[in-house]
Formats: structure tokens, C-alpha cells, sequence
């Protein structure tokens, strides 16, 4: 296998479809918001790079991590298993890692330079950063001590897509936060079935999730919400909140987030590795109803000009 196709496993691109989804949402409703504006593309396509490049370097430092305490090892599901399989050295991740979020920090310096009014636009870069290295890196390390969820939920939600939408228009809205609500919870949902999945093998090395904490059934019905609410949350942003009614597009990708719930209810009856897929399936339900969400407020955008 090439470097390139190393590095490239090493970053996980399969994930990146949640780091993609918010920059452009963000922007999409940045010219909802305010008719008429005239989208910056290179900013644009700097806050994706910026935002995959964080996210990369954020998945490179948790394969760093994860191995040195022993969440990954063998036997276990997740990561790319670079370092599991000895393939690539804990050093070499540790670099790519560094470089990663130090090439997203140079990108969103550089947005905020440019950007009119930026303390807004640098304090969420600054804690998109903290989750970021955080992540798995001591004296936090939020996802060892069930705090994951919330970063995730964070920076892959209303943080990313508020500062997309602010990069575009230099003022803040409660729209894009509010707006991006049901891509958290399905965000949080990829992490919380990983979780789930890897219950008896977090356990087994000491470290503190919200399965773990709280049990598999109670965790079950936690994803069953996290998935079925952000249909929930699309049709109270449309009723109290201006959402376009077209939002309802997302719909279509129901029938995906039932199978996925009918998976995680069924979890005891399948093969393991079968399961082990339930985060990169909850991936592709986000990836759907994300793009649906995207599309839908274009549409929205072009009829009513």
C-alpha cells in the first residue's frame, strides 16, 4: 500500500461526511437569511478544507490515543487500525495529527483575518480547537470520560455550521444554530452507537462512555432518540422556528434511520461484526438527511426568487 493510501485510511475519509455537511449548510443559510448575498467561494471552500482538515487531524490524534490506552487493540472494532495492525508507528500518527490541526488552525487565522468583526468566528474556532486535540489528549480527554457526545454534538453541529454562516455574513443568527440541531443529534448518534458497540470493550480497559455509565438498554433508547428526534426537531424548526416547510425532503431518508433503529434493537441477535458496521451505517443516514436538508432549503432559495 502507497503512503498516500495509508495516510489516507488513517484519516478515516468514510467520516468525513460530517464535516462536510455543516460549512455547506452554514452557507446555504447564510444566503437564506439574507436574500440577495452574494457567497464568497474561496471563503467557502477554505471553511471545508478547514473544517475536514481539523477533523482529520482530530481522527488521527484519537488512533493515537486510543492505541496508547488500549481501546484499540486487537480484537476490537473502530479506527483505522493502522497502529492495531502495526502497519504505521504511534509517532507517525501523532505527526500527521499535529500538522493536521495546525493546517486547520493556519486556515481559520486566516478567516479570521479577513473576516469583518471576528471575535465571534475565532471563539468558535477556539473551541472547536479544545474538542479537537481534547478530544482524546490529556488533562481532558472528553471522549474517556463521557463527555464525547458533547464535544461532537458541539463542533460537528451548531460551532461548524454557525461558523460557516458567519464567515459568509460577519453577524450572528440564532438560525444556523438552532437550524443545525438535527445534524448534531444524528453526529451524536454515529458516536453513540460506536460507543455502544464497544460497551465490554471500554469497560475492559477503565474508561467512563455513556453506555458504560448509564447500561446497553437504557442506551439503546437513547440512540432511538437521538436518530427519531431529529425528525422531531425538522418539524418544530419549521413550525416555531421559520424552517422552509421544504425541509421536509429529509423525510425521505426515514426509512433508513427505522432500519438503523431495528439494527440497534436487534444488536444481541447478530454477528458482532455484523454490528460493527452501526456507526458507518448511522454515517450514511446523517450523509442522506443532511444532503436532503441542503437541497431543500436550495430549492427553497431558488422558488423564491
Amino acid at each position: 500500500m502507497s503512503g498516500i493510501a495509508l495516510w489516507w485510511r488513517a484519516v478515516r475519509p468514510f467520516s468525513f461526511t460530517v464535516s462536510v455537511i455543516p460549512p455547506i449548510l452554514g452557507t446555504v443559510l447564510a444566503v437564506l437569511g439574507n436574500p440577495g448575498l452574494e457567497i464568497n467561494w474561496f471563503r467557502f471552500i477554505l471553511t471545508v478544507i478547514g473544517c475536514v482538515t481539523a477533523h482529520s487531524g482530530a481522527n488521527l490524534l484519537s488512533d493515537y490515543y486510543d492505541y496508547k490506552v488500549r481501546v484499540d487493540r486487537e480484537g476490537t472494532f473502530g479506527s483505522s487500525g493502522l497502529l492495531v495492525d502495526k502497519i504505521m508507528q504511534p509517532g507517525q500518527i501523532l505527526k500527521g495529527g499535529v500538522i493536521a490541526i495546525s493546517v486547520a488552525l493556519g486556515i481559520g487565522l486566516y478567516l479570521v483575518f479577513v473576516t469583518p468583526n471576528p471575535m465571534l468566528l475565532l471563539g468558535v474556532i477556539f473551541i472547536g480547537g479544545i474538542f479537537a486535540v481534547f478530544y482524546t489528549a490529556n488533562p481532558f480527554a472528553f471522549k474517556y470520560n463521557a463527555l464525547g457526545d458533547i464535544a461532537v454534538f458541539i463542533s460537528f453541529g451548531s460551532a461548524m455550521v454557525l461558523g460557516a454562516y458567519y464567515v459568509q455574513v460577519h453577524s450572528f443568527s440564532w438560525a444556523p444554530v438552532l437550524y443545525a440541531l438535527p445534524i448534531a443529534q444524528l453526529v451524536d448518534a454515529i458516536l453513540h452507537s460506536n460507543n455502544l458497540r464497544d460497551i465490554e470493550n471500554d469497560e475492559a480497559v477503565d474508561i467512563k462512555t455513556i453506555p458504560i455509565l448509564v447500561g446497553e438498554k437504557v442506551s439503546k433508547w437513547m440512540y432511538y432518540g437521538l436518530i427519531l428526534g431529529a425528525y422531531l426537531l425538522i418539524l418544530i424548526l419549521i413550525v416555531w422556528a421559520g424552517l422552509p416547510m421544504l425541509s421536509l425532503l429529509t423525510f425521505l431518508s426515514l426509512p433508513l434511520a427505522v432500519k438503523l433503529v431495528r439494527m440497534v434493537r436487534d444488536k444481541d441477535k447478530m454477528p458482532k461484526k455484523q454490528f460493527a458496521m452501526i456507526d458507518a451505517a448511522t454515517a450514511q443516514c446523517h450523509l442522506t438527511f443532511g444532503a436532503l436538508m441542503i437541497i431543500s432549503i436550495i430549492i427553497h432559495i431558488v422558488i423564491r426568487q
